[in-house]
């Protein structure tokens, strides 16, 4: 059975092997990352199934509001019944599949945790890169906060910001910070009416994680409100249409998927027009690799203002 190995991840993170942090590597040794290809009537079936299901997905937006307020509010007292355990944090969405998407086709995997133990391979690399040399980190659209407890745990000296625009995001950040002694708080903040109060500027970090996904086309405001502040550094972890191939069928369900529900759309290729117009420097877009049955949110953007 193939396995994905600390060479494996070096690899999709564009580094030498020799480059992973020791925490990193012993967290890509560690993880059940085994998976076995599909035989073609195994693929298919994924492939009907996909098809007959894809279209009764609701679309993403503002108007789910309400949905993620009880998604937190909910995970706010997983985290109490659990006695404040930070795996309680975890998302849902990203545990207990069988199938998921592997090094470009669909594979069964040995452990439903995959998409989640590689997503924090992938995460414990990313903040001890990327985001060491800056005092503050502020994560827009935060939910659980469980980003913000694994930079805290990485990083106990950093003052982190987790902003969210579902109060009991906001609330539940400030609990994980009491109870855990960690240099975080909650700030309420709306990607489509950006608070210009917010005190960040170049000596700050920012970072999102599957958040973005959620303002579809509507991430202008959000992208003039960093050109204008200039971050240190803007770190996103999102779906990305642009890194899809329209001609193959794992990347045209995949691609059909993502704008059915709405996703963020244009993201990066705005990057590109600003990158030559001499407005921004992208630093690094890059598709990670794996991810769920329907789509890939682990496509990597890293970019700083100019």
């Amino acid at each position: 059975m193939p396995n994905l190995t600390p060479t494996d991840f070096a690899r999709t993170f564009g580094v030498a092997e020799t480059d992973l942090p020791p925490a990193t590597r012993a967290l890509a040794e560690a993880g059940r990352f085994g998976y076995r290809r599909l035989v073609q009537e195994e693929r298919d079936a994924v492939v009907l199934g996909i098809l007959d299901r894809i279209d009764g997905f609701t679309k993403v937006g503002a108007h789910r509001d309400g949905i993620w307020e009880s998604a937190w509010s909910e995970t706010a007292a997983r985290f109490r019944d659990a006695g404040h355990d930070l795996a309680a944090l975890n998302p849902s969405f990203m545990g207990n599949v069988r199938i998921a998407r592997v090094s470009g086709d669909w594979a069964e995997v040995e452990d439903p945790r995959f998409e989640l133990g590689a997503f924090e391979v992938f995460r414990d690399w990313l903040l001890r890169t990327r985001l060491a040399p800056f005092g503050r980190v502020f994560e827009f659209g935060c939910g659980s906060g469980f980003n913000l407890a694994a930079l805290a745990r990485v990083f106990p000296d950093k003052t982190a910001v987790g902003l969210d625009w579902a109060p009991a995001a906001v609330a539940l950040v400030d609990e994980i910070a009491a109870r855990h002694g960690f240099r975080l708080s909650g700030r309420r903040f709306d990607f489509f009416d950006p608070d210009a109060t917010l005190d960040l500027g170049p000596a700050d970090a920012v970072m999102t994680f599957c958040a973005l996904e959620q303002v579809g086309p509507r991430f202008g405001p959000f992208l003039d409100f960093l050109l204008e502040r200039r971050p240190g550094l803007c770190v996103h972890m999102e779906p990305t249409a642009e890194h899809y191939d329209p001609s193959r069928l794992f990347d045209a369900l995949a691609l059909r998927y993502h704008r059915h529900r709405g996703y963020l759309d244009g993201f990066l290729t705005r990057l590109r027009a600003l990158e030559a117009e001499g407005r921004v420097r992208i630093l690094d877009a890059r598709r990670l690799g794996w991810g769920s049955l329907y789509h890939e949110c682990h496509s990597l953007t890293v970019w700083t203002p100019l």
